[in-house]
């Protein structure tokens, strides 16, 4: 059974997402298609290994899951990097980032690594969380509220 921790769920997530994307659709067409890596040549059968590296973040020790994979469409082709945190909820993803092959410019879908660093400045009080994250997102709330 695969996990939230799998790659190939985590592939399947991040895919998902990118498919509700706006931003991704305008740049690389709107029926984009998202595989693993790509052995080359014209060789048939799947191509979906989903590049990965599993590893304890040294400043948490959470355990995440890193993957890579390619995205291509009408408009240009990517490398998609996506990152899923134990700690976190089920399809929740710490970043989701798309780097366009030809000129490196980069499209950030989902970027929590800022949630993450006041939960863990915060340590595990629900109202320092939340002060922290109001700090972070600029916001105008008093007294953790």
């Amino acid at each position: 059974l695969p996990t939230k921790m799998s790659p190939n769920a985590i592939f399947d997530r991040a895919s998902a997402v990118l498919h509700d994307n706006e931003d991704v659709k305008r740049r690389f067409g709107p029926s984009f298609k998202t595989y693993g890596r790509d052995h080359g040549g014209h060789r048939e059968g799947r191509r979906n290994f989903i590049e990965h590296t599993d590893y304890t973040d040294p400043d948490d020790g959470s355990k995440r899951t890193r993957v890579r994979f390619n995205l291509e469409g009408e408009f240009g082709s990517a490398f998609v990097f996506a990152e899923v945190s134990k700690d976190m909820p089920s399809g929740e993803f710490v970043y989701i980032i798309v780097q366009d092959k030809r000129n490196g410019a980069a499209i950030t879908v989902v970027d929590n690594r800022s949630a993450l660093l006041a939960k863990r400045m915060a340590g595990g009080d629900e109202k320092g969380q939340n002060v922290f994250a109001n700090l972070l997102a600029g916001g105008g709330a008093k007294d953790g509220q």
